[in-house]
């Protein structure tokens, strides 16, 4: 097909013809043998921004599959597409040779952890790179650019990535590893080591301090396998811990006042969803992060008693630096509210959790439509 008659079918708005459209570029633009020339680099280009915001997301992420390794591609529409929905973005970012370090050290500064851990499984990312992502990226970040042996780290980057997830044994397993196949990282690592982080890091510093890089590696191994092993079992418990709820072997009270008492918050968080029928998610933003008494409206909606009430307020307090007086206000409210007015304004928030579910499984219908994530 001609590459001018991309114009006419970028003009079809309809499904069918974007479908035609994506297939007319992939024939025109990635036939074997065919390298475009600047003009129709600048003309695919053109047209493809054109319609980036009148696509579904479906259609941008075809268009992103399709040029995420190509080098004749017009640079301008790479960077649209590095900076769009994760979809979208990730294999661009993972990927393409047309971005260079500034633009993904900008990507990871100006988005989301998504497009963060897309660039940190980059075949080579330079260091000014990696400091960002050791800087701001969360755990799977750190974990991803750790095992990454085409990640190069200037002195900083690796102070920040041993100071954040210096604990973590994925990570410690990751450089362990390296250091023991490159002296050069190896190096570079024990220099990174402050008084600080040895203090904090305990065996993990002190071996690579002393170059027992194969040492390292079986302990961070033993302690991902245990702490494998401690995870199913915290699984197993909470499932007991609610089915002992849901049987009437415990009461909820007790349960809460148990996990309290061992400062598990995030356990007790856990039986409260089950038991509400709500995503953990939903339950702890409304627990941890917003009014605090909408505690009160959760907490009566169940079988909960002021005992189980106390435990869970307090527990919630002392984790979110909230003065523990503030319960004895709480609780007032708490034997004052209705059950049953309670229990309404649950099924509403679940109801709305429902309605959100689906919303988020349909198709987006292009920029004017797209979704938006809850807070």
């Amino acid at each position: 097909m001609p590459v001018l008659n991309l114009v006419e079918l970028a003009r079809d708005r309809s499904a069918k013809g974007r479908s035609a459209l994506v297939k007319a570029i992939s024939e025109v633009f990635f036939q074997d043998n065919h390298i475009p020339g600047d003009v129709e680099k600048r003309l695919f280009g053109d047209v493809v921004s054109k319609i980036l915001d009148q696509v579904a997301d479906e259609i941008r992420a075809d268009i992103a599959d399709q040029i995420a390794r190509s080098e004749h591609v017009d640079r301008d529409l790479v960077l649209k597409l590095a900076n769009d929905d994760e979809i979208v973005a990730t294999p661009i970012l993972q990927m393409s040779p047309l971005l260079r370090d500034p633009d993904l050290a900008e990507i990871a500064r100006a988005r989301g952890e998504a497009h963060r851990l897309a660039i940190a499984g980059r075949p080579a990312i330079g260091e000014a790179v990696t400091d960002v992502l050791t800087e701001i990226g969360g755990e799977q970040v750190l974990r991803q650019v750790a095992s990454n042996r085409g990640a190069r780290f200037s002195m900083v980057g690796l102070g920040q990535l041993l100071n954040r997830g210096g604990n973590d044994p994925e990570v410690q397993l990751s450089l362990a590893k390296r250091g023991e196949d490159e002296e050069a990282f190896a190096h570079d690592l024990r220099a990174s080591l402050t008084d600080e982080l040895r203090t904090r890091l305990g065996a993990f510093a002190s071996l690579v301090d002393k170059g027992k890089f194969e040492e390292a590696t079986r302990r961070a191994s033993a302690m991902i396998e245990k702490g494998m092993k401690e995870s199913a079992h915290r699984q197993l418990e909470r499932s007991s811990l609610y089915d002992s709820i849901r049987d009437g072997r415990r009461t909820l009270d007790s349960v809460l006042s148990e996990l309290a008492m061992e400062e598990r918050l995030d356990d007790s968080i856990r039986v409260m969803a089950n038991l509400l029928r709500l995503e953990e998610a939903t339950l702890r933003r409304s627990l941890l992060h917003s009014d605090i008494s909408s505690v009160v409206v959760l907490c009566r909606s169940t079988t909960m008693g002021m005992q189980g009430f106390f435990s869970l307020s307090r527990l919630i307090c002392r984790h979110t630096g909230r003065p523990e007086s503030e319960v004895n206000q709480l609780a007032d409210a708490f034997s004052r509210t209705r059950q049953e007015d309670a229990r309404r304004t649950v099924l509403m928030i679940r109801e709305a959790q429902r309605n959100q579910m689906t919303e988020n499984r349909k198709p987006s219908r292009g920029k004017a439509g797209k979704k938006v994530e809850a807070a």
